[in-house]
C-alpha cells in the first residue's frame, strides 16, 4: 500500500508539517514555500524513498512508458556546496550574450542553498514527453516534502552545468538520460512568508448553444 502522505483535513488536526501533522493537499499547494536555508541534518533514506514513491505517482501519457525518467540523488552538504561553486563558475563562463545571468556574480547567491540533498529527475533521451513527465513528478515531490515537514527548492541555476555529459557521468546519471529538473531537499532553517498568487484570469469557452 502506498504511503498516505497527503490526507484529508479533519476539524481537530493542526496543520504544521514541521510537527509531523497531517497536511491537506490543497493546503500544501497554498502553504509550501521555496526554502533557501537548511539545517545540516540529513534527510532519512526511508523518508526520501517514500517521497520519491509519491513523486512518481504523477500522471504520464501512455506514449512515455512506465519509466520516462531516472532519479539521481546527490547527498552531502559540503559536496553540494562544491558542486554549486562549480556550477556557478560554469554558468558565469557560458552566459547568454543577449541576457547575462546576474546571479552568477550576486554576493551570497548559492546554487544549492546549503541543502543536504539534491534530487535530479532525468528525462529519457528521444522521448519528447519525458521532460514534462519529470516536471510533473517534481511538483509531486515538493508537495509531498512539505507534507512531511521538509523544505524544498526547485533550482534552475545548475541546469547549464548539468547539461555537460562529463558532469552527468560524474554524478551517475544513467546512459540515455539527461537532467530535466533539480530540487533541493532538507529540513528548513527558515519559514518565508512567500508571495501567494492571486486568483488567475479564466476564460470560459462559449456555450455550444450560443
Amino acid at each position: 500500500m502506498a504511503p498516505n502522505l497527503l490526507l484529508k483535513r479533519t476539524p481537530h488536526t493542526r496543520h504544521d508539517p514541521r510537527a509531523g501533522n497531517i497536511v491537506d493537499a490543497i493546503e500544501a499547494m497554498h502553504g509550501r514555500r521555496s526554502i533557501r536555508a537548511y539545517e545540516s541534518r540529513q534527510v532519512p533514506r526511508k523518508l526520501l524513498d517514500d517521497l520519491l514513491w509519491a513523486a512518481v505517482q504523477a500522471p504520464i501519457p501512455p506514449a512515455s512508458g512506465n519509466e520516462p525518467w531516472a532519479i539521481v540523488i546527490v547527498q552531502g552538504r559540503e559536496r553540494l556546496e562544491e558542486y554549486g561553486a562549480r556550477a556557478r563558475q560554469y554558468a558565469f563562463e557560458h552566459q547568454p550574450v543577449d541576457r547575462p545571468w546576474e546571479w552568477t556574480t550576486r554576493p551570497g547567491f548559492k546554487v544549492f542553498w546549503g541543502a543536504p540533498s539534491l534530487v535530479l529527475f532525468c528525462a529519457r533521451i528521444g522521448n519528447p514527453e519525458a521532460p514534462l513527465d519529470c516536471v510533473r513528478a517534481g511538483q509531486n515531490l515538493v508537495l509531498a516534502a512539505h507534507a512531511r515537514g521538509l523544505g524544498s527548492c526547485w533550482v534552475g541555476a545548475p541546469m547549464p552545468w548539468l547539461s555537460e555529459p562529463m558532469i552527468q557521468r560524474e554524478l551517475g546519471v544513467p546512459e540515455g538520460f539527461v537532467p530535466a529538473a533539480a530540487i533541493t531537499l532538507g529540513y528548513a532553517a527558515e519559514q518565508p512568508s512567500g508571495n501567494p498568487k492571486p486568483r488567475p484570469s479564466v476564460y470560459w469557452a462559449p456555450s455550444s448553444n450560443a
